[in-house]
């Protein structure tokens, strides 16, 4: 970047003042909404997933003594910054987690973390988390938007890259740190900026990792930026800075551009499938026309899928493993695989992931073409199904969960009741609900955070 204009330093000033007063109560909300919805799929991913205990074998290797530190359904705490690997890990681990497509990014899995960890370390309230929050979600959104989809076409993925700065920003305002000592954390943070698209490959665990990395990281930045540690100038705009290393056509205007004024954290989306978040226009959209096809015709549909050339990149490619997904990730990114499910079972959900070498699934998979049409927004689908000569058609500019298109309220404790319930007991899980719901009034997060441990822990 050539000009003059620091904005790395203007959003570390913009960290520094930032009071929950400025916040929006619309924005206020969505946060509460997005950290109901991580308690939940940490949770479960904790107790559930394949991945978990490997992870937590691996990080209780390096850290065999308990610490003070608080991750979503386990019973003992860990060292802060191995609580938010954990924790970041789990979050993602389900692809379950909360997405910003200003961002391209999902910006809770990184934040969240690293804000939990520096709340509970401080005893901060539940308001100032919350202002925590909407300074670490701003940040990482921002960052992705400035990043833009090109950062893909090199190989990176967005959410770890951007999400460390807002994981910076969101620590640092609970560390009560100034401009100055801000900027120095994003300048450390440049040079653990990492995470790369090569999971794809084979369905790696390490996109799962990528959060939990950030997370981890953001702290260690913080923890050496007060320790007077120098970090990077201009880390995020400057001529070697994160925008001109990771992307094709960066754009740091987005950084700065109405900052304070429009709120890019309100635009957040609540996911109601575990899937990539860019096969979600198709489900909804095989979802609203199965009903008009009979059980016995469904099977045999065939399907013309339209997407977004950047949802085609990364989820609609006529691969092998896309096709016919060998496990849960290749699954989670593949389109074909999602709208089979959706279309046979009227519903993708974690069980789906059961369906993986199906022959029913792969054999509608193999008659679904998927095409790139500019037309079609980033996350929206075109879908037309033949069944016997007969077409029916549906189109999704925004997929169930966005702005446009909000989960209420309702749907979103129901979603988190499915997740958390089983590991933490109904009684805790609807007190977490209402806990976070008036979280302002917490007075101390770390207490608040025992609850999201694992029932009979103390």
């Amino acid at each position: 970047m050539s000009d003059t204009l620091d904005r790395s330093l203007a959003l570390a000033e913009f960290v520094a003042g930032l009071t929950y007063e400025q916040v929006p109560a619309g924005a206020v909300d969505r946060l509460k909404q997005c950290l109901l919805d991580f308690v939940g799929l940490a949770a479960f991913a904790a107790a559930r997933a394949e991945s978990s205990e490997p992870f937590r074998r691996a990080v209780l290797t390096l850290a065999p003594r308990p610490g003070p530190g608080t991750v979503v359904g386990e019973a003992r705490g860990y060292p802060w910054e191995y609580a938010a690997l954990l924790n970041g890990a789990f979050a993602h681990t389900l692809d379950f987690d909360d997405t910003n497509l200003f961002g391209a990014l999902h910006p809770g899995a990184p934040v969240i973390p690293a804000a939990l960890a520096a709340a509970e370390q401080t005893a901060a309230s539940g308001r100032a988390l919350l202002e925590s929050l909407a300074a670490g979600y701003e940040v990482a959104c921002r960052v992705g938007g400035a990043l833009g989809q090109t950062a893909y076409d090199r190989g990176f993925h967005i959410t770890p890259l951007a999400g460390i700065f807002g994981a910076v920003a969101a620590g640092a305002k609970l560390f009560g740190l100034g401009a100055a000592e801000i900027a120095s954390a994003f300048g450390i943070a440049l040079s653990q900026a990492a995470g790369s698209m090569q999971y794809l490959e084979n369905g790696a665990w390490t996109k799962r990792l990528h959060p939990g990395f950030a997370a981890h990281d953001a702290l260690v930045s913080l923890a050496l930026a007060r320790a007077g540690v120098v970090g990077a100038a201009r880390a995020i705009d400057g001529r070697y800075g994160l925008l001109a290393g990771y992307s094709n056509a960066p754009r740091p205007d987005l950084l700065l551009a109405g900052l304070g004024e429009r709120w890019v954290l309100a635009e957040t989306a609540i996911k109601p499938y575990p899937s990539c978040r860019l096969t979600h226009g198709a489900i909804d959209a095989v979802l609203s026309l199965r009903e008009k096809a009979g059980a016995d015709a469904r099977a045999r549909a065939s399907f013309d899928v339209r997407l977004s050339p950047k949802a085609v990149q990364i989820v609609g490619e006529a691969l092998p493993h896309k096709v016919r997904p060998r496990n849960v990730v290749e699954g989670q990114f593949s389109v074909y695989f999602q709208a089979a499910v959706a279309w046979l079972d009227g519903r993708v959900d974690w069980t789906s992931y059961d369906r993986v070498g199906d022959g029913r699934i792969a054999a509608l998979a193999a008659r679904m073409r998927v095409t790139a049409d500019e037309a079609v927004p980033l996350a929206g689908a075109d879908v037309a199904v033949s069944i016997d000569g007969r077409e029916m058609h549906a189109r999704v500019e925004q997929p169930l969960g966005e702005p446009e298109r909000p989960m209420p309220w309702t749907l979103i404790e129901e979603k988190f009741s499915g997740l958390a319930t089983g590991v933490l007991g109904r009684a805790r899980a609807r007190a977490v609900i209402g806990s976070v719901r008036g979280l302002e009034a917490e007075a101390d997060v770390a207490r608040w955070a025992r609850l999201l441990r694992r029932r009979g822990s103390r």
